[in-house]
Order: C-alpha cells, then sequence, then structure tokens
C-alpha cells in the first residue's frame, strides 16, 4: 500500500510540475534580433491579469495591434550614446510608428541578470538622457516560479530649459520596485500559445522637477505614482523576449498599457557581411538597395509584422530596385541571404 502511495505522489509531482519553465539569459535573444511588440490602445473588458499561482491559463488572442514598436536587439558600440553608458553590453534601438520618437535602451546581461542602465531619446525637441542608479533588474536569473527581490533605483535627466528664464531642467525619479514571480501556465497571443512565468511588479515612483537659474537648482514639484505591472515571459528560443505586458494604475485600479510581441526575427546578423544602401530613404515608389560588391542568394522585404512583402532572387547583383508604390506608409525592413541561408545585409526603410 505504501509503495502504491509513493508511486502516486511521484506522479502528481510530476503532473504538477508540467509546464513550469525555468528563464536564464540563453533563453533572451541574441545581439541581431529584431522583435516587434504591438500595443492595444482599447484593451477589451477581458484584457485582465487574472490570479497569481500555479497552472493558469491566460487567452488574450483576441488583442488588437494599434501601433506596433521595432526592437532593434544591437551591440551598444554601433549606437551614437554608447559612450554614456561605458557600462552595458547590450542595447535596443526602439523605434515607434506612433511618434517620431527613437529611444535607445542601454543595457547589462549577463548569467545573473538582465538590468536597465538607462536610455537616451530623440525627438524634434531635442535628445534627453536619462541614467539609471544603480540600475533597474528586469530579469533575475534563473527566473523560476515564486522567485522575489526588491530594490531602490534612481533615475536622472538634464536638459535645456524650453521656457525663458531657466537655464536647464533637471527631472530625479526615485522608484521602490518588489518583483514576484507569482504565476506559470499558458499564454495564448495572436503570435502563438507558449509556457510562461508571470512577474508582477509594484513601483512607488516619486518624481521630482528642478530647475537651473542663474547657477542655483530650485525645487520646482514632486508628485508619486504607483503602478502595478504584469508581464510574462517564455523560455522558447524562437521568442527570446517579453510576451506580453499589462500596466496598472493603483490609483484608479485604471489599464494604462497593453502590449505584446507580434512577431520576431532571431538572430540576424548585426554587422552585416556585405555594406548596403538603401535609397531613396524615406521612399514614396521605387526603392534602390546598392551593394560594395556583387551578391547572390535572395532579398526579401518585411513589414513589422515580420511578414514578407516582396522577394527577388539574385545572381551576382549590384544593385536591385523595389516598387514600393502600393505599400502603406511605415517602416519596412530587408535582408539579403546568400545561398547558404546566410544574412549578409539588412536594413530599415521609411516609406512616406
Amino acid at each position: 500500500m505504501k509503495k502504491h502511495f509513493f508511486t502516486l505522489t511521484l506522479l502528481a509531482l510530476t503532473i504538477l510540475s508540467y509546464g513550469q519553465i525555468v528563464i536564464t539569459n540563453d533563453d533572451i535573444a541574441p545581439v541581431g534580433t529584431t522583435i516587434f511588440m504591438a500595443n492595444d490602445t482599447v484593451p477589451a473588458d477581458e484584457i485582465v491579469p487574472g490570479d497569481a499561482g500555479a497552472d493558469k491559463s491566460w487567452d488574450f488572442i483576441n488583442v488588437v495591434a494599434h501601433t506596433i514598436d521595432t526592437m532593434d536587439f544591437v551591440m551598444p558600440a554601433s549606437t551614437p550614446y554608447a559612450d554614456e553608458f561605458p557600462a552595458s553590453n547590450f542595447a535596443i534601438d526602439n523605434s515607434s510608428e506612433q511618434d517620431s520618437t527613437d529611444l535607445y535602451f542601454y543595457m547589462t546581461r549577463n548569467s545573473d541578470k538582465m538590468a536597465s542602465l538607462g536610455f537616451v531619446g530623440e525627438s524634434p525637441g531635442g535628445v534627453f538622457i536619462w541614467k539609471v542608479t544603480p540600475e533597474d533588474v528586469i530579469l533575475d536569473f534563473p527566473v523560476t516560479y515564486q522567485n522575489s527581490y526588491s530594490e531602490n533605483y534612481t533615475e536622472v535627466a538634464v536638459f535645456s530649459s524650453p521656457q525663458p528664464g531657466a537655464d536647464s531642467v533637471r527631472l530625479k525619479n526615485t522608484t521602490s520596485k518588489q518583483t514576484d514571480v507569482d504565476a506559470w501556465g499558458t499564454l495564448s497571443i495572436p503570435m502563438g500559445t507558449f509556457d510562461v512565468l508571470r512577474q508582477r511588479i509594484d513601483e512607488v515612483t516619486t518624481d521630482s522637477v528642478f530647475v537651473l537659474i542663474g547657477g542655483n537648482w530650485l525645487f520646482i514639484s514632486r508628485t508619486q505614482d504607483s503602478t502595478t505591472s504584469y508581464s510574462w515571459w517564455t523560455d522558447d528560443a524562437a521568442v527570446g523576449f517579453q510576451l506580453f505586458g499589462i500596466e496598472i494604475d493603483k490609483s484608479n485600479g485604471e489599464i494604462t498599457d497593453v502590449s505584446f510581441m507580434s512577431g520576431t526575427t532571431v538572430g540576424v546578423a548585426d554587422h552585416p557581411i556585405v555594406e548596403s544602401r538603401a535609397y531613396p530613404n524615406p521612399v514614396t515608389d521605387v526603392l534602390n538597395i546598392e551593394f560594395e560588391k556583387p551578391v547572390s542568394g535572395e532579398l526579401v522585404l518585411l513589414n513589422q509584422l515580420g511578414q514578407q512583402l516582396r522577394y527577388k532572387q539574385l545572381s551576382s547583383a549590384g544593385r536591385v530596385s523595389l516598387d514600393l508604390s502600393q505599400l502603406p506608409k511605415g517602416i519596412y525592413f530587408y535582408r539579403v541571404g546568400n545561398n547558404a541561408g546566410e544574412i549578409i545585409a539588412n536594413g530599415k526603410i521609411i516609406k512616406r
């Protein structure tokens, strides 16, 4: 009888442990990857985080991609602001179809953690640089169910004042953060169904504003916000990043942000073998792509969902032309593969 009980107990434990994944740095996509993150700006009522616990199921298949952000995983040295973040060994070049701001996120990645060191924004109004001290831990490896950690960090940005009479503006955000891996199960989104771990993040942020007048920093205002956010991650090597995210304003319980992965191209070369030049860029009708030396293989044009829109076979081609006049305005990507299947050239195109 005891033997049967022991066997049944082992069987039950095996069943309960099914789907409980562990996420490490090896599960995060490498440099050279492009991630397409969609934003649902008017989420349906059923888009809610649900309860914590084991063996949960989240069905977010009906989310809508109102806007899409393109995230290129690159080496910091290939970005214009690497000198501001000398400790960074991983960066994300983020562009959005919603506005004209480009963001560069600077991070550190190793077997222990993936953490943010800050970011830089480029907009028509100028450049702003946010630095995080000491760092903001995004993933504490290995990520397992019921892991938790707390941290405090400060973000500071200084930039020229847009108002006359003040020389500069300093923004200082002080955050107290609690992260709990509070659930595991399966997540369904338009891209597919995945085994996931869910992180719950509770943050209290104090925002302070100072202005520099006559050589002295003067305090202007201070506000405090509390948010709860949830993020779902998988160990699927074909994904390599956050699958889904929800942010909630704790003051009123309102969902303020819903984002989800809509596509990914994992492992594209960050430093292409063959230099290429696309012109005119932005383009309105015919796009020309020139190569530093003749190439053979295939060229594909992709949209922000990673869907193939154009295809051309290349045979010792020094230049190729694509008619984009019928495509809607937006951001597109071209990739050239040689006959061995290696990506040898790539680039980003803006269609006006």
